[in-house]
């Protein structure tokens, strides 16, 4: 799908940032074909698709459906619940009932109106749902981490230079400006000469909880072969 340098632009403003957001047209042109009056012309509209949308990744749609150039247009996910609510969602926001639903996201990769996808999928997926998604043409946001091995993230970042495509990662640490200023701060020399550095993760745990067995889930229900995928 080739994109004009325009709509590239666009979209990677709005994927690296996620904030806030002539001539005279003859009367018989709707108005948001031209972008009159503050509309967004179809043209740079980014028609974003969901990939795995449960609890975070409900938040992080939140906050790109208010951009006016953002226009979700399918969500995937191998629980009919999931589907039904973020189609809800979504045609609340794009005033229609326009948002189509999938349970193979692979299916909606194969559409070509679709600009680029948002996957909050289990850990698992994130790197094979990310290659599949720019080899078919698609810009990708993906939750953390990228990929659950250093082999995979190696063979994500080559298919995402090979296609060409834009990639993010949502790790807030590296967007959010705080830490952004702190960074700057400390390349710049404001904070002086730096002899030492202090670094936390969170605390290993000795023991798991283990969730008694249930029966297999009806299929029309939740998609479990799907949702175990790669794992």
């Amino acid at each position: 799908m080739t994109l004009t340098t325009t709509k590239n632009q666009t979209r990677r403003r709005f994927l690296t940032t996620t904030a806030a957001a002539g001539a005279v047209a003859p009367s018989f042109i709707p108005a948001r074909v031209m972008g009159f009056g503050g509309a967004v012309p179809p043209s740079d509209m980014i028609r974003l698709a969901g990939i795995g949308i449960e609890s975070r990744g409900t938040t992080v749609l939140q906050t790109m459906l208010p951009h006016p150039d953002v226009r979700f247009v399918a969500i995937a996910d191998v629980r009919a619940d999931r589907r039904k609510a973020v189609k809800e969602m979504a045609d609340q926001r794009n005033g229609d009932t326009q948002c189509d639903t999938y349970r193979d996201f692979r299916e909606m990769l194969e559409r070509d109106d679709i600009d680029a996808v948002l996957i909050a999928t289990g850990d698992r997926w994130h790197a094979p749902a990310s290659m599949l998604a720019a080899e078919a043409g698609k810009d990708v946001y993906s939750e953390k981490p990228c990929a659950i091995s250093i082999d995979l993230a190696g063979r994500l970042a080559d298919t995402i230079h090979r296609t060409g495509r834009i990639f993010q990662c949502g790790t807030q640490r590296r967007s959010n400006s705080n830490f952004i200023h702190a960074i700057e701060l400390a390349r710049t020399g404001k904070l002086g000469n730096l002899h030492t550095l202090h670094a936390s993760i969170y605390s290993l745990r000795d023991s798991h909880d283990w969730l008694p067995a249930q029966p297999e889930p009806d299929p029309a229900v939740i998609d479990w072969d799907m949702w175990l995928g790669p794992a």
